[in-house]
């Protein structure tokens, strides 16, 4: 059996690494964004926001 606190460990790493994938997605759409003017005009294309955690 697993111990649960090790895999507690390693779900948490995850979670960074993943929040840390996501921080460098939101730089490279802005800077996809700022070289395409164009880009951010189209319609139908959705709004980026910051997603607000919960304790």
């Amino acid at each position: 059996m697993k111990n649960p606190y090790e895999v507690l460990r390693m779900k948490e790493q995850e979670l960074i690494r993943v929040r840390k994938e996501m921080d460098a997605l939101r730089v490279a759409a802005r800077l996809l964004g700022a070289e395409d003017p164009a880009a951010t005009k189209v319609e139908g294309q959705p709004k980026l926001q910051r997603v607000v955690e919960m304790p």
